[in-house]
């Protein structure tokens, strides 16, 4: 093979069901450039790394790497040096890319000469949940000014999804931080900001999500995002935004709201109106009435997850 000039980097764990999918998608570019793959396999509670370890043998672009940590940094690390290319694009093994997104991306970093450019995650739910968790994923109300996530125009951001990276500019600042749990993207992404380089969004990029399934794992993800973005925010105080201390402030006066309530009742209106506002916003957005019994529940549960956990933050 040649000299290849784009490295797709997957990192997977538990992903029997879509690694496969996720691969295929990289298959199905429409780009003139070869591309090298590797997959970092974490340890599994199903049969990923067979999975990884059969795609591998049927394909002479891929390279099977273990992750042993387990921690989605420590992949993204081990499949980044495990490769050569001088573009490098991140697909977790949850997603599918577009045909065309790569050879847009392509373009774009040549016509910004960002270090970093990304586009829409575009949630595709496979059960009436699933759907629903992403029509609040992808509202204001649930996931604030993210363009990666309610779309808008192309330009300088601080974040986005997944991400196509100029090798050299993620090398200089050290790749992933493998201390982190979630946020890495966002800490990455601080990290090039603060040397001068541009992080783009391109509306025209697309790649499919996969949803949580239930309720639990929805309030795990969201809790552990908090979590994770507060430690962050201790290590790089000026990378707090606005939509960040929404959730958390919005909990404090929710719940003191309901305590005081009982000693002075007007106070109570401060969770009405989160009640209210929710069920304004849940009608809005449905389309079918057991949309609406999901998003009455969700909306809360992305919110107060992701406060519980930025609160608590990390233990040093």
């Amino acid at each position: 093979m040649k000299q290849p000039k784009v490295a797709v980097v997957i990192p997977a764990k538990n992903a029997e069901k879509t690694l496969e999918k996720a691969f295929v998608s990289v298959l199905n570019q429409k780009i003139e450039e070869s591309i090298e793959i590797c997959i970092a396999v974490a340890p599994s509670e199903d049969s990923t790394l067979d999975v990884a370890k059969r795609i591998e043998l049927d394909n002479e672009n891929v390279t099977l790497v273990e992750n042993p940590s387990g921690k989605t940094p420590a992949g993204l690390n081990l499949a980044i040096k495990n490769t050569q290319a001088p573009v490098i694009v991140r697909l977790d093994a949850h997603a599918e890319l577009e045909e065309k997104y790569v050879s847009i991306a392509l373009e774009t970093l040549e016509k910004t000469g960002a270090a970093n450019v990304g586009g829409r995650q575009k949630p595709v739910g496979t059960t009436p949940f699933e759907t629903a968790v992403g029509m609040a994923i992808s509202s204001r109300f649930g996931a604030g000014d993210a363009r990666f996530r309610t779309g808008g125009k192309e330009g300088e951001v601080d974040t986005v999804y997944l991400g196509v990276f100029n090798r050299n500019a993620i090398e200089n600042v050290g790749l992933f931080d493998e201390s982190l749990i979630r946020n890495q993207d966002a800490e990455l992404n601080w990290r090039l900001r603060e040397t001068g380089k541009k992080i783009w969004f391109q509306p025209e990029l697309v790649a499919s999500y996969k949803p949580r399934s239930t309720l639990n794992e929805l309030a795990k993800q969201y809790y552990e995002y908090g979590k994770w973005r507060r430690h962050v925010v201790r290590t790089h105080p000026r990378s707090i935004k606005l939509r960040q201390l929404i959730p958390p402030l919005n909990a404090l006066v929710f719940f003191l709201g309901l305590v005081l309530g009982f000693f002075w009742i007007p106070l109570l209106s401060f969770p009405a109106l989160y009640v209210a506002g929710t069920f304004c916003v849940t009608a809005g957005k449905s389309k079918t009435g057991k949309d609406f019994i999901y998003l009455l529940i969700i909306f809360p549960t992305i919110h107060f997850s992701w406060a519980a956990g930025f609160l608590k933050g990390i233990k040093n």
